[in-house]
């Protein structure tokens, strides 16, 4: 899963300032399901992208708890559906929860959060 959120407004970088991660690094987490990680494809002062990859770890999500272990391939096929929504949402507050925690980036830098272009995008 991708989501890429994309900012053209002047000084477009304040993006990592917002989201409280730096343009220049890869921060990853493990998840329950896999791993999430967030990094910046492109970061000039006109234009600045964030982006979520979350990878899913089918066998890991197949495999579950230790204390019940059917045979065979029941394990790897069922029909238990994984929900995609459920799993961008876990990854998205890991890694932006201090982002999602406060308004205190609005009140050190107002300007940042001064309606400009912004777009969102899923992939």
């Amino acid at each position: 899963m991708l989501v890429s959120l994309t900012s053209t407004t002047p000084e477009a970088t304040d993006l990592g300032f917002l989201l409280h991660k730096h343009p220049g690094r890869v921060r990853s987490v493990d998840v329950g399901f896999g791993r999430a990680h967030v990094f910046y494809p492109e970061a000039t002062p006109q234009r600045c992208t964030a982006t979520l990859l979350v990878e899913v770890d089918p066998i890991d999500l197949a495999r579950g708890s230790k204390a019940r272990q059917p045979q065979g391939l029941a394990p790897y096929v069922n029909d238990r559906p994984y929900v995609s929504s459920s799993m961008l949402s876990v990854a998205l507050g890991r890694l932006f929860g201090t982002a999602l925690s406060g308004p205190h980036v609005t009140t050190r830098q107002p300007r940042i959060c001064q309606v400009g272009s912004l777009a969102v995008r899923l992939g």
